[in-house]
């Protein structure tokens, strides 16, 4: 696989094969897919919070509480007799995190290739690995979503019970860390619905989780996006659910929805589409959703296709039985804008020629060591790439962080999945 992930700091990379790519003097057509998706599903809607100098590792935020509702019935006393009180207190909850950063590089690039190839790779390689960091970011959102969410809706359960308690533990890539969502978990609470055959997200099952957040959860609608370029009224005064675009056809094919909506309603194009559920709901559509079978495992979006090199779909992913959307409303969680480093570590002066490189700098740099061939007793030994006949993409210390600020106000809604009807 040309792609590796979660892999020690320090590692034998190893070197780009030099075969790998299409040479001259062949006739060639130069065809290359220019799609490069949008990889922010979350963060358009968190604010942001600067991480700077002197503030640590660990950020806490503190966030005053209002007083709750008490009062059903109210009765006043007359203005003739002394009047009753009420008393409020207003109490804090604190939230946490821990900053996380992660390299993202390319193999070693020989300089031959360029000489030999049919395009310059450099640029391909630019573009692609921007789009990694990128996917990096939004899929880190993700994880610490689905992590920290407190409960699940599962489509199809008993009216009442939709809503399921879930554990909210730091899991892992494996799914197996302790208390978390582990595969087993996502498993058994699937099999526990009608066995494990659970509705789709149709309309009236988006009806339902609109009930549920507003009346039940208290979910409070958008105001508007807080990363967005320009005003969106899409949002305004509306929960998103974000969902696959196979569930968004299906549910414009829903015979509710078709029913129901007014003639010169548009619910199918735009960035936010919709409103749904009498105006409460809005639908933003996620690039590649998360997808398992009945054994709880995620399934990995792409692959690289063996024999022709082509990254495509992963055949599991597309014949996935479940699927898993989202439901955000306002201040559920802000993510962290990170600043530059200190000074002195960015500062080229006599003593130090190289500067810190920070938060996914892209360069393309010859500062590493190579790996070549074996010693007595199979060690390898390694020498300066001082001839700069080797390259590198780096994309390093890019920091992750994203700070909780109402969990309640994102849930993931499961569900299975469904398409239209070709006849």
């Amino acid at each position: 696989m040309p792609s590796q992930y979660d892999l020690p700091a320090i590692f034998d990379q190893g070197i780009e094969d030099v075969d790998k790519f299409n040479r001259l003097p062949f006739y060639l057509v130069d065809g290359e897919a220019r799609e490069f998706p949008k990889m922010d599903d979350f963060s358009v809607l968190f604010g942001d919070i600067n991480w700077q100098p002197n503030m640590g590792d660990t950020m806490k935020q503190v966030r005053p509480e209002p007083s709750p509702i008490g009062d059903t019935l109210f009765y006043p006393n007359r203005i003739n007799t002394d009047p009753k009180k009420s008393v409020f207190e207003n109490l804090e909850t604190t939230e946490s995190i821990n900053l996380r950063w992660h390299d993202y590089q390319s193999k070693q690039i020989a300089f031959l290739p360029e000489w030999q190839n049919f395009r310059p790779n450099l640029d391909f390689q630019h573009k692609d690995i921007i789009r990694q960091v990128a996917n990096g970011h939004n899929t880190f959102i993700r994880t610490v979503m689905w992590d920290s969410a407190p409960y699940v809706y599962i489509a199809g359960s008993q009216p009442g019970s939709e809503i399921v308690e879930a554990p909210t533990a730091t899991g892992n890539v494996a799914q197996t860390a302790a208390n978390s969502k582990t595969a087993l978990w996502l498993a058994a609470t699937v099999q526990a619905v009608n066995g494990g055959d659970i509705a789709n997200l149709s309309y009236k099952t988006l009806k339902n989780i609109a009930i549920i957040a507003y009346e039940d959860l208290d979910i409070p609608p958008f105001e508007g996006g807080k990363n967005i370029i320009a005003p969106n009224e899409m949002l305004k005064g509306k929960l998103v659910v974000y969902g696959s675009n196979e569930a968004f056809i299906q549910l414009t094919e829903d015979e509710t929805v078709i029913a129901r909506k007014p003639l010169n309603q548009d619910i199918t194009m735009g960035e936010f589409k919709g409103p749904f559920c009498n105006g409460m709901v809005t639908w933003r559509t996620q690039r590649f959703p998360l997808r398992f079978n009945a054994n709880g495992t995620f399934i990995a979006p792409q692959v690289t296709e063996a024999g022709s090199n082509k990254t495509r779909k992963n055949p599991d992913y597309i014949d996935a039985k479940y699927e898993i959307a989202w439901v955000i409303g306002a201040g559920a969680y802000r993510t962290v804008k990170v600043g530059p480093p200190p000074k002195d570590f960015t500062q080229i002066t006599k003593d130090k020629f190289w500067k810190m490189r920070w938060n996914g700098e892209v360069r393309l740099t010859d500062q590493f060591l190579l790996t070549r061939g074996t010693i007595a007793g199979g060690d390898f030994f390694q020498e300066m790439n001082d001839d700069g006949r080797f390259l590198k993409f780096k994309a390093t210390q890019v920091m992750h962080g994203i700070m909780p600020s109402e969990i309640y106000n994102a849930f993931p809604v499961i569900y299975q999945r469904k398409r239209v009807k070709s006849v």
